[in-house]
């Protein structure tokens, strides 16, 4: 899936959750008050925030970035909310 895409999928209200390995992530966008900010991180987990979208697609977590996982996962392991 491209990070355009995605970034699309996000400022529409979206949410997208997807399997890698043994467990679900979930990314998103969280409206506050003063700003807007992506959520990135396991489901039931910490996430991670950052009100740029490409800074959120590069970082690392669980040892993998957001693109290495969108790029190895399967259409049928992603869940778009």
């Amino acid at each position: 899936m491209s990070p355009s895409y995605l970034k699309d999928l996000l400022l529409g209200g979206r949410e997208i959750e997807f399997d890698f390995g043994t467990k679900r992530y979930v990314l998103k966008r969280v409206i506050y008050r003063s700003t807007t900010e992506f959520a990135f991180g396991q489901k039931w987990g910490e996430k991670i925030t950052s009100s740029y979208f490409d800074d959120l697609y590069y970082r690392r977590i669980d040892g993998y970035s957001l693109s290495e996982m969108m790029n190895s996962v399967s259409g049928n392991q992603i869940y778009i909310y």
